[in-house]
């Protein structure tokens, strides 16, 4: 009988490319989820390491290792309740992309696959990746889709020249002409029957598609709901007519984590609990609960992915916090809000993500609170219109090495106190300037005003992302009320350049360093003339370190303001250290 033990700690041997932290910090990444594979707490068995693997040899592929090897996973029983899971490795060289061919058959018109040839233009000399070539494939897929084309398959044909380059042959011919009879679903004891047939581009009754099956396939991979997806085709009752099988093997979607950490900016403590397929259908329920000195939030968020098969995300959410700062400041803010909106790609690589959020906020003041701070003390209510535009072109979503994201965003009022309009606009560019050591630039802008010519009461002021502007104190810098509170501004932009540093501290292979130059402004009083706006660029300079030590993540910089305002208050050295169980 196999024994049932959590796996307690997981070593990656055999490969200095990519150090324990940075495979840990994959598990751990909320913005792709996908990838949360290996993580400690979990029961070891076959089928999790098999995708463990799969999925670790995705990421170095995707890094251009075209011919990394994970070889056999073996585990040590460290008591009756753990194992440590280890894990070999061996990378092998970084490839380029060279010569990319596209041959197509006499049926279809060459012509409109020219987009394709584009494409191929650019790809050449560039690092090869996984994810570039399944972005070709998806264009194949649309050709396919908008001309017509039911019967086509796609083959690529890959060859080796000068030691770590690839030729690459796309060659797209006509398939064998049959159509779907049934498609027979095996293995999903949870999840529902239409849920993934709703995933399936080519249905019962369809000219089978290859290429559009293939993709189908990927796609229920890509819903992080499955350990496995295979298909297999077998005769039908007519001689032009097939049955396909699709097995599925599902795995736990359900997580619950708690997290405490202490830094410069003070003690913080989370629970959150998360389900990825909730009822079978592939809906996901986030609710999460965060402890600050000063902020107390709850959130509790509904994701549909595909709402009445729509090909768009529903998404609800309810959220509550409370700022108290009475003690120092003398006032304190209670939020309630509850938002409902849709996410959806509106044209490729463009997605166009709008809610509506209806809330409530509360603002009490003391006899220590200052007279612009008491004259805003009342109820509130908001109804506004939020969305915002992304346009991703990054090679992957997660520790990208090339591309941008741009996002537009703004906030409406529609009946709210004060009628505050939001504005705002973010960029990240990607790029990798030798083997592992990546260059970012980041441009970032909010600017928020009142419609009516009200003023923007406190709750709504902007302030700057404490990792927009290192080396001063988060949410100590601009205008500043003679109650010695800084009120945040209407205005808030920042500049943000860094690049890893991957051949220092090589031997500790649990710490990661980036050089940084960040510059930053909050600016702007529009209830007060006798605030000084602190309209003035602070920038700093500094080294920012991320270790993985054994009792949690430690993250700590080392900045050197070069500009800064009389008012600021600097933090030279900042850190945070945490755990989660």
């Amino acid at each position: 009988m196999e024994k049932k033990a959590l796996i307690q700690k997981i070593n990656f041997i055999g490969d200095k490319k990519y150090k324990d932290r940075k495979l840990h910090s994959v598990i751990t990444s909320e913005e792709a989820k996908f990838w949360k594979f290996i993580s400690k707490g979990k029961f070891l068995d076959e089928d999790r390491i098999n995708l463990d693997k799969r999925l670790l040899k995705n990421f170095y592929l995707n890094k251009g290792y075209y011919s990394v090897v994970i070889e056999n996973a073996f585990s040590q029983l460290v008591n009756d309740e753990y194992f440590n899971l280890t894990y070999n490795i061996n990378a092998g060289k970084k490839f380029q992309f060279n010569e990319l061919n596209l041959i197509v058959a006499e049926d279809f018109d060459k012509n409109k696959f020219s987009k394709i040839l584009k494409i191929f233009k650019n790809l050449k000399n560039e690092t090869y990746s996984l994810k570039k070539i399944e972005k070709l494939l998806d264009t194949i897929d649309n050709i396919a889709l908008h001309e017509n084309y039911d019967f086509i398959d796609a083959t690529i044909n890959e060859e080796i020249v000068e030691d770590n380059k690839l030729n690459i042959t796309f060659t797209i011919k006509e398939s064998e002409k049959f159509y779907v009879e049934r498609i027979n679903i095996l293995g999903n004891h949870i999840t529902e029957e239409n849920f993934i047939r709703n995933q399936l581009i080519v249905d019962e009754g369809d000219p089978f598609n290859k290429i559009l099956h293939n993709k189908s396939i990927n796609d229920l991979k890509g819903k992080g709901i499955f350990s496995e997806v295979s298909s297999s085709i077998k005769n039908g009752t007519k001689q032009n007519q097939k049955i396909i099988d699709l097995q599925i093997k599902e795995k736990a979607t359900g997580e619950i984590a708690a997290g405490a950490g202490y830094g410069s900016e003070g003690s913080t403590f989370s629970f959150s609990v998360s389900e990825n397929n909730f009822r079978g259908k592939g809906i996901n329920l986030d609710a999460s609960l965060q402890l600050s000195e000063e902020k107390v939030k709850g959130y509790f968020g509904y994701t549909h992915p595909n709402f009445n098969y729509s090909d768009r995300a529903l998404t609800t959410s309810i959220q509550s916090t409370v700022t108290d700062k009475m003690e120092d400041y003398g006032y304190k803010s209670s939020l309630n809000a509850i938002s409902l909106g849709t996410r959806y790609e509106q044209y490729e690589d463009l997605y166009f993500s709008p809610t509506l959020s209806i809330g409530n906020e509360n603002l009490k003041t003391d006899d220590t609170a200052s007279a612009n701070l008491m004259k805003q003390e009342g109820s509130y209510f908001d109804a506004s219109f939020f969305y915002n535009f992304s346009y991703d072109k990054r090679n992957q979503s997660f520790r990208p090495t090339s591309g941008y994201i741009s996002r537009f965003t703004q906030s409406i009022p529609i009946v709210s106190d004060g009628s505050p309009m939001l504005n705002g606009y973010e960029l990240n560019t990607y790029k990798e300037i030798m083997d592992d050591m990546i260059f970012s630039f980041a441009i970032y802008g909010r600017t928020i005003n009142s419609l009516s010519d009200d003023d923007v009461r406190i709750s709504k002021r902007l302030f700057l992302p404490s990792s927009k502007l290192r080396g001063f104190e988060s949410g100590k810098i601009g205008p500043k009320d003679s109650g010695g509170d800084y009120i945040g501004g209407n205005y808030a932009t920042a500049l943000n350049a860094s690049t890893t540093l991957p051949y220092i501290f090589q031997t500790l292979e649990t710490l990661d360093m980036k050089m940084f130059l960040d510059a930053a402004n909050v600016w702007g009083v529009d209830y007060s003339d006798t605030i000084d706006e602190s309209n003035k660029v602070r920038s700093s300079i500094g080294v920012a370190v991320d270790w993985f030590t054994v009792i949690g993540p430690l993250n700590f910089s080392l900045s050197q303001p070069i500009t800064e305002a009389s008012t600021d208050k600097t933090e030279t050295f900042r850190f945070q250290i945490g755990t989660s169980f």
